[in-house]
């Protein structure tokens, strides 16, 4: 999952401060279950961060069935 940097930054304006860690390049939402990592994408023409998260969470449910 990829988002824009104003879309991400709109969702983390949501968020409690505590909750989001930052380094360059990086950003971590700090959860209970698991933390979610954005990286930048070099990828993208435009700029974007991206994730893994949901295709993580998906595979430890699968897991757990």
């Amino acid at each position: 999952m990829c988002l824009t940097t104003h879309a991400l930054a709109l969702f983390l304006s949501l968020l409690a401060e505590d909750r989001v860690a930052t380094e360059p390049g990086r950003i971590t939402i700090l959860a209970e279950a698991e933390d979610a990592v954005w990286v930048r994408s070099d990828r993208h023409a435009d700029d974007r961060w991206c994730t893994m998260a949901p295709q993580l969470d998906a595979v430890a449910r699968k897991d757990h069935d």
